[in-house]
């Protein structure tokens, strides 16, 4: 007899909006663990019990990005994930929407859950930054990546709007390439991508290679984002005694 298809919860058994399409994610509960207080001990404890208890979210995203509506159920498991939970992204995709794939990652760096991205045999051109912004990955013999600029088309119209809509599109993409794979590429290959126009393939040996030292690069940034906004209100509340005391 078939098993029931279990109702889309998170850890602290509140019902997740749009529980009944189930088309786009799957979930796993994963058990609780729990702190046992020893009986027959003839000494005095201070052992609290605590249950705890965390959801693992498996969502696979196949096929070409679409339109960002299209992903509202991930997003809303992004925006209800707790710390104590995991986001397990299942990522086969040749690309698509920019802008969609932009709107996911802000999603995904405010999530407080931990995501896994598992690679798939293709994770290209957007699909590879949707990859980059998890927190850890598995990758398979068979896992690829590309690396590419966006492409676009200038549309029609005056010489000059089309020109200004090419300049628009190359600061656009400029910036992506340099946001999205800072701590990945090196020097040479953002040229290459940027400048030249070139595709970057990755096997499985490469992203092996690669992932522990972006990660590495990652939690640097963090480190120092965090000293630098630390440093910030430092010198604001310096900054204000110091005008109070001249009053």
């Amino acid at each position: 007899m078939p098993k029931p298809i279990p109702k889309l919860i998170r850890g602290d058994g509140r019902l997740l909006p749009e529980e009944h399409d189930r088309k786009r994610l799957t979930m796993k509960y994963l058990a609780s663990n729990a702190l046992i207080k020893p009986e027959n001990n003839q000494y005095r404890t201070n052992i609290i019990s605590r249950a705890r208890s965390s959801t693992q979210y498996v969502v696979p995203i196949t096929g070409p990005i679409g339109e960002i509506y299209e992903y509202h159920q991930l997003t809303n498991i992004l925006s209800c994930a707790t710390e104590e939970d995991e986001v397990y992204i299942q990522l086969s995709s040749p690309g698509g929407s920019l802008e969609t794939c932009d709107y996911l990652c802000r999603r995904m760096d405010e999530c407080e859950a931990r995501i896994t991205v598992e690679i798939g045999f293709t994770c290209a051109s957007v699909a590879s930054a949707i990859a980059l912004q998890a927190d850890d990955w598995v990758i398979y013999d068979s896992s690829t990546m590309m690396i590419q600029s966006c492409s676009y088309s200038p549309g029609y119209g005056k010489e000059s709007d089309v020109r200004g809509r090419v300049e628009f599109m190359e600061q656009v993409n400029f910036d992506w390439v340099e946001r999205s794979y800072q701590g990945f590429l090196i020097e040479d290959e953002f040229i290459d991508v940027q400048d030249n126009g070139k595709d970057l393939y990755f096997f499985s040996d490469d992203l092996r290679e690669r992932m522990p030292l972006y990660k590495e690069y990652r939690k640097e940034c963090k480190a120092r984002k965090i000293e630098e906004t630390m440093q910030y209100w430092k010198n604001q509340y310096a900054a204000q005694h110091t005008s109070v005391g001249i009053r």
